[in-house]
């Protein structure tokens, strides 16, 4: 390597290590135009680097570093963390988390830091019923179990588990790449990508530990292993019940009796890890807080904004309940065409197909925060696609809604946002994929 190249390599490294600490130690969700700019060159320098350099090594070392600044880090952007710590202190306490909401019971537990972490808890978290699955309920426990010395040392236990995590992601996408014949460097915009390192190691939202699981779950069911593909399986969805919606994906490719002990599998060790929990009054707050994401949470959607528009239109009033009543049976419709219709019956045509899916899942949706979008990373640049990418990027910009003491969305920047994302999926879709423009030089001929 040239001087001029090093030199150039030290300046991009440093300066996107300098936004991350930036973002770690400076930046608060409302310094609106600080956050976004910062974000929004973070993606700039990343993409700079890539076509420049990019070596394997180079981006597990640069990646660990860049969630090494979050170490100590309180996470500003989002409260979720602290119904984490809410969920697992009651669990020490004998309480089952699903039965109560945190405002039913806060006169009658005591446990250390519980009145700052019941004050710094959401107002949606304080009035509904937890939302996250057995082994995130256990993760929590344990870490509560641990140490219950300040809130600090509560968030760097999470973080050590997902540190874990994350670099077994590394080395188990790197396996699957090389499985599937693609060049390894392909997660350098997965394991650099500044919505996983803020969303996901610094906010502690659990889908890269998901993933993590996910992506040995697929490794194994392209192997043709239903058994440890149905045990991976369940651990996913037992992290987050996103998985549960990628089983019949494997049906055409596995053939059917795999595909019934993988399904079988995925169910068995669920109700294991479901049992300790299990109750009626568990299933009905459940399957209550899963109604609310359909029925009256909503942020930062799109085609649901205009079908709300047309709604207030033609009604007078905001149409969410009905919509939610029939957004479950859309999505039952498209798992059917994704994973019955489509001919997936090798590896990549069946990570197509669940991009695809999980994008139009989304398209839908009504609530969309940034870090769900971590879901469509891995597939979209296995898959060649570069709108995941391109919505990693703009769906961070929903933040501008946090500017006030009260969420305001901000309509002109959204709708700018997802003109560049419904851009380039349409493109992609009818006329050709765009993921060799976000890597190096010749990076796809591979």
């Amino acid at each position: 390597m040239r001087i001029q190249e090093k030199i150039l390599f030290c300046f991009y490294s440093s300066t996107f290590l300098f936004g991350f600490y930036l973002f770690s130690y400076k930046i608060q969700r409302d310094d609106t135009f600080l956050l976004l700019t910062c974000y929004t060159l973070l993606f700039v320098i990343l993409y700079l680097w890539i076509r420049k350099y990019n070596s394997l090594i180079g981006v597990f070392i640069i990646g660990l570093i860049c969630r090494a600044l979050f170490w100590e880090h309180i996470p500003s952007l989002s409260e979720d963390f602290y119904r984490f710590l809410w969920d697992g202190n009651i669990q020490l306490l004998g309480i089952n988390p699903y039965q109560y909401n945190p405002s039913q019971i806060v006169d009658s537990v005591i446990f250390p830091n519980s009145s700052t972490i019941y004050n710094q808890m959401s107002d949606l978290s304080l009035i509904n019923y937890t939302n996250y699955p057995p082994l995130s309920q256990y993760l929590f426990k344990l870490i509560c179990h641990l140490d219950q010395n300040g809130i600090l040392n509560y968030v760097k236990g999470i973080r050590c588990v997902y540190l874990i995590g994350e670099i077994c992601l590394f080395f188990g996408t790197k396996f699957l790449l090389e499985y599937l014949k693609l060049d390894p460097k392909y997660i350098v915009w997965y394991f650099l990508n500044p919505i996983v390192i803020i969303e996901g190691f610094g906010n502690l939202h659990s889908e890269s530990f998901m993933l993590c699981f996910t992506i040995f779950s697929w490794i194994f069911c392209f192997k043709k292993n239903p058994f440890l593909g149905g045990l991976f399986m369940a651990i996913a969805i037992g992290i987050k019940l996103l998985p549960l919606l990628f089983i019949p994906f494997f049906f055409r490719f596995l053939g059917y009796r795999k595909f019934i002990l993988f399904a079988l599998i995925s169910g068995f060790f669920s109700i294991i890890i479901w049992f300790p929990f299990f109750n009626g009054i568990m299933i009905e707050n459940y399957l209550n807080t899963i109604r609310l994401w359909f029925n009256y949470f909503e942020f930062n959607g799109s085609i649901y904004k205009i079908i709300r528009f047309i709604g207030y239109k033609t009604y007078g009033y905001n149409i969410i309940r009905q919509l939610g009543n029939i957004t479950p049976y859309i999505n039952i419709g498209l798992i059917f065409c994704f994973s019955l219709l489509y001919s997936n019956l090798n590896n990549k045509r069946i990570l197509e197909s669940l991009l695809l899916f999980l994008s139009c899942y989304f398209f839908i949706s009504t609530t969309i925060h940034p870090w769900y979008i971590i879901n469509l990373i891995l597939v979209g640049i296995i898959s060649g696609y570069a709108f995941p990418i391109i919505w990693s990027l703009t769906v961070f910009w929903s933040y501008n809604a946090y500017s006030s003491n009260f969420i305001q969305e901000n309509i002109v920047l959204q709708l700018f946002s997802y003109c560049l994302v419904y851009g380039c999926f349409f493109y992609e879709i009818f006329y050709k994929k765009l993921g060799h423009h976000l890597q190096k030089p010749n990076f796809f001929s591979s």
